[in-house]
């Protein structure tokens, strides 16, 4: 999933396993924080990371 500005937060809260749109907005202002391109060029453990970062 490409990261940027206009993500869809009901698909970002799939990818996270089913988080609630304001924890996915978190996950976004996160991930935007990040020099990636992608949600997918994350490990397993960062992703794990930042979800729960994003969760709290």
């Amino acid at each position: 999933m490409r990261i940027d500005d206009h993500m869809d937060l009901n698909e970002l809260a799939q990818h996270m396993g089913g988080a609630t749109i304001e924890q996915a907005r978190r996950m976004r202002e996160l991930l935007l924080e990040k020099p990636r391109a992608r949600t997918e060029d994350f490990t397993g453990k960062e992703w794990a990371e930042l979800v729960l970062e994003a969760t709290r």
